[in-house]
C-alpha cells in the first residue's frame, strides 16, 4: 500500500511546484455616489464627453438627444474605464424617456481613436423611475 502512495505524493508535489502563480493587477476603482449632486469636476468631465456620448448613441441606434448625465464608476490607471448613464428623450424633453448606460475606455488613440465602447445598454423608463434618476442630476 505504501508503494502506491509514494507515486501519488511525488506527482502531487510536481503538479503543485509547477503550477502557475497568479497575481492580481492593482486596479483603482472609484464609485461615484448617486445620492448626491454631481461635483463640479464630474459636470465638467461630462460636458467634455457630450460629442462622444452623442456619437456612441447614434452608433447604437439611439438617434436622440440626452440630458441628466451621471458618471457611475471610473476604474483603471490609464486607460480609464468610465461607466456613465444618460437619459435620452424624443421631442421637447418629454417622454418616452430612455435610460442609456455605457462603459467607455479612454484614451485608446492607438489607431487615432479616442475611445472604445466596452458596453452599451438602453431601455425605456417610467415617469417614476425618471424622477428617481434625475433627483440628484443637474
Amino acid at each position: 500500500m505504501n508503494k502506491n502512495i509514494l507515486p501519488i505524493l511525488i506527482l502531487t508535489f510536481l503538479l503543485l511546484s509547477f503550477c502557475e502563480k497568479t497575481t492580481e493587477a492593482n486596479v483603482d476603482t472609484e464609485v461615484i455616489p448617486q445620492n448626491q449632486f454631481p461635483s463640479l469636476m464630474e459636470r465638467a468631465f461630462l460636458r467634455s464627453l457630450d460629442g462622444t456620448i452623442l456619437d456612441i448613441m447614434q452608433n447604437h441606434g439611439d438617434n436622440q438627444l440626452f440630458e441628466y448625465g451621471r458618471i457611475e464608476k471610473v476604474s483603471g490607471n490609464d486607460p480609464y474605464d468610465i461607466t456613465l448613464r444618460v437619459i435620452g428623450f424624443e421631442g421637447a424633453h418629454s417622454p418616452p424617456y430612455k435610460l442609456i448606460r455605457m462603459t467607455i475606455r479612454i484614451p485608446v488613440d492607438k489607431e487615432n481613436t479616442h475611445y472604445t465602447v466596452l458596453s452599451y445598454s438602453h431601455r425605456h423608463i417610467s415617469d417614476k423611475e425618471f424622477e428617481k434618476l434625475t433627483k440628484y442630476a443637474t
